[in-house]
């Protein structure tokens, strides 16, 4: 099939079929809307603060709303123009939906909307949601902020440092923590002439997110590597870093820290494409991430994804300086949110409860279910169908699930048609279609 072929059956099918599931999921959740009128929910704006959420697009976002409401805040939410849709803006815990200046250029308007509204809602607390590229950027609009605006991230600096694929091994290793071997790239003769006679086998990643090339994980060397390497782009402005390959399990990690102590911690399995989550409970993992924010001694979100070996060892392979998914696991713990307060004592501690399961997203594993092969892995997905919690859904909150799946996702594919753009996957957890070069 050429790939305009291809492309044309993707964006007639696949919205189709969505908007013909959402008019099946319509009438429940006309009814489910009806009945969450009658749940005492807590006042907005009780506890007299304000926060600011960006990323709405994201079910963390929705998470996190959904904790601040309970706590009695009043939440405002914000989202760039191709997300207008997205679930989290016709949530019961939100009381206001702004859009955004899209991030292009140096990102002048996206920063200036921000503090913007920060200043016109008399914000509190501001939690970026951010995307890879987002991070940057709201960092570099932290200085802008009302000074009465808590700014719950970290420095521009130390966002570039944690970010990057190569300074952070560096920065862990001065830490005196276990890390793997890394070597940065920026032209492919460099590469092409690095030495393989050993061992070891390697990774080769993007030093800049990259939806697309994230997923190809073929270890180096293989036959015909020079050929891939050469198809790269990588240049001074397109870094690229060698990293040991490590054998052992993946598994990822989400910490809130403030001044270096670590009041939340969540750790689940991991892999290039997560979207199930159930708390681990790994001492050697938390105490190196411990170990980490300690030394790092700063306030805001931190995300890390490990390598175990079989001896036990933990090697970091990545960090990202913003909110992970995992926190989904907090469905039942909205306590938990006091973590982001700068109020509350900083010895608080909270971490997933003994109830809050395991949490996916319902067509995720729907299409698992149509696309697998045999029959103990249909089971396997149906048992875990219902026996975890949907990310999404929730009774007493019952649109952002409708809007996410069934309008937001159909309208991003006819968005990105319209301009000629390709798109590679769904990703219904971060409500948004992949597209190669996106954040």
């Amino acid at each position: 099939m050429s790939d305009n072929l291809e492309k044309l059956v993707k964006v007639g099918v696949v919205p189709l079929v969505l908007w013909s599931l959402g008019m099946l999921w319509l009438i429940p959740t006309l009814l489910l809307s009806v009945i969450s009128r009658f749940r005492s929910y807590p006042k907005a704006g009780r506890s007299g603060r304000t926060v600011l959420l960006t990323g709405a697009k994201m079910t963390k976002c929705l998470q996190l709303a959904r904790m601040f409401q309970a706590a009695g805040d009043r939440v405002i939410v914000a989202e760039t123009p191709l997300y207008r849709w997205c679930g989290t803006r016709f949530s019961n815990a939100i009381s206001k939906f702004y859009i955004i200046s899209d991030i292009e250029g140096q990102g002048e308007g996206y920063c200036e909307d921000l503090i913007a509204l920060a200043e016109r809602e008399n914000v509190d607390l501001f939690v970026p949601v951010a995307t890879p590229k987002s991070a940057y950027f709201d960092a570099l609009a932290k200085p802008g902020f009302p000074k009465n605006t808590e700014v719950f991230h970290f420095d521009l600096d130390l966002v570039d440092i944690l970010d990057d694929k190569h300074r952070f091994i560096g920065i862990a290793k001065a830490f005196g923590l276990s890390v793997p071997e890394s070597h940065l790239f920026e032209n492919k003769q460099e590469l092409l002439r690095f030495d393989f006679n050993s061992d070891k086998r390697y990774v080769l990643k993007k030093i800049a997110y990259d939806p697309v090339y994230r997923l190809d994980l073929r270890t180096l060397p293989h036959a015909g590597w020079q050929d891939r390497v050469m198809a790269l782009p990588i240049d001074s402005d397109n870094r690229w870093v060698l990293q040991e390959f490590i054998e052992g399990d993946e598994v990822c990690t989400h910490t809130t820290s403030r001044w270096g102590e670590l009041n939340l911690y969540i750790c689940s399995a991991s892999s290039p494409f997560q979207v199930n989550y159930e708390m681990l409970h790994l001492p050697k993992v938390k105490e190196w991430v411990r170990s980490f924010v300690k030394s790092l001694g700063a306030t805001g979100q931190i995300s890390f994804d490990f390598i175990l070996k079989e001896n036990g060892t933990v090697i970091p392979i990545e960090c990202n300086p913003r909110t992970h998914s995992a926190i989904t696991l907090l469905h039942d713990h909205k306590r938990a949110i006091a973590a982001y307060r700068k109020s509350e004592r900083s010895t608080d501690y909270f971490e997933p409860g003994k109830n809050s399961g395991h949490t996916y997203w319902w067509y995720h594993e729907l299409y698992r279910l149509l696309t697998c092969r045999n029959l103990s892995s249909a089971k396997m997905l149906i048992i875990r169908m219902f026996t975890g919690k949907e990310a999404v859904f929730q009774w007493y909150d019952p649109w952002p699930f409708w809007f996410n799946n069934h309008i937001s996702i159909p309208y991003q594919i006819i968005k990105k048609f319209r301009k000629g753009a390709l798109w590679t996957r769904i990703d219904f957890n971060i409500g948004k279609i992949i597209v190669p070069g996106g954040d």
